[in-house]
């Protein structure tokens, strides 16, 4: 079991995907369960044999030095991952993290003397890749400053690959022309045409890196699965024509991000929320 302190799946989160929580809380100054907890977890573990854990979080009340209580913590976590140690799959990149008092949640000591297990149900195993990626991309996402291709002074004149080239790291077009059939993410053949524009633009820049950013247009409903899925199709298309895939990372917005309000006023409106973008994230 690895004990590092990591941020990777801390609080992961992202529009409609989200892992399951559940916590056990101890004794002040222990690091085993009373019987009553002991009996939640064991509970808790019946239920959710068919479960993935994500990572494990433990955490101490103010009491005692700050030394102490981030070894405690990872006692505490150490207790309960021996408690689950192959009755639940865990990811191959499983963390546990020892936090001791630096996040206290709550007034009561009771309360922040805990271990958090985050995992993914049974039901969410299938959507697996798609939330541990589109947490993942985000982050790259986080460290750009975006701008709107349409919101930089160019030359109408110039051709995509002078765009590309003059255009700062974080612009970010979008490709009206990518469409795909109904509530599906196989690419219409009229897609092919705009994406094998990036496709020379690619293959003639070799330090050229993108995000493809995947929207659903007509629903409230946040459908990052479909979203990402054409997102995906996209970096599949191109991969498939010989671009190496550590190059194209690829997310899903479902329908947070549209351009015009839901529902659409008509079929103009549909389609820029049913939309395609490219993010340069390294040139």
């Amino acid at each position: 079991m690895q004990f590092l302190y990591s941020t990777t799946f801390l609080f992961l989160t992202f529009f409609g995907f989200s892992q399951e929580t559940f916590s056990v809380y101890f004794d002040s100054d222990k690091y085993d369960l009373t019987s009553l907890e002991s009996l939640r977890l064991q509970d808790w573990i019946n239920k959710n044999s068919k479960s993935k854990i994500l990572s494990m979080e433990g955490f101490t009340d103010e009491v005692g030095t700050t030394s102490y209580n981030d070894t405690l913590s990872l006692k505490r976590v150490a207790f309960v991952y021996n408690q689950i140690h192959n009755k639940i799959a865990v990811r191959e990149d499983f963390r546990s993290n020892g936090f001791g008092e630096i996040r206290q949640i709550s007034n009561n000591r009771e309360e922040n003397r805990r271990v958090t297990i985050y995992y993914l149900s049974e039901f969410q195993i299938s959507l697996e890749e798609f939330i541990i990626n589109d947490f993942q991309v985000q982050k790259l996402l986080d460290l750009l400053v975006i701008k709107e291709v349409e919101k930089i002074n160019i030359n109408p004149k110039w051709t995509l690959a002078e765009v590309v080239e003059k255009v700062p790291i974080g612009t970010m077009f979008t490709l009206e022309n990518i469409q795909f059939h109904f509530d599906s993410a196989d690419l219409m053949l009229n897609a092919n045409q705009e994406l094998d524009k990036w496709l020379v633009v690619l293959n003639s820049n070799p330090d050229l890196k993108i995000i493809v950013q995947g929207h659903i247009c007509c629903i409230h409903k946040d459908d990052i699965l479909l979203s990402s899925k054409r997102a995906r199709a996209v970096l599949d298309y191109l991969v498939s024509k010989g671009v190496e895939k550590e190059r194209i990372h690829y997310v899903g917005y479902g329908s947070s991000r549209p351009k015009f309000k839901i529902p659409e006023k008509n079929g103009y409106e549909a389609l820029m929320n049913r939309r395609v973008e490219i993010v340069i994230q390294e040139k």
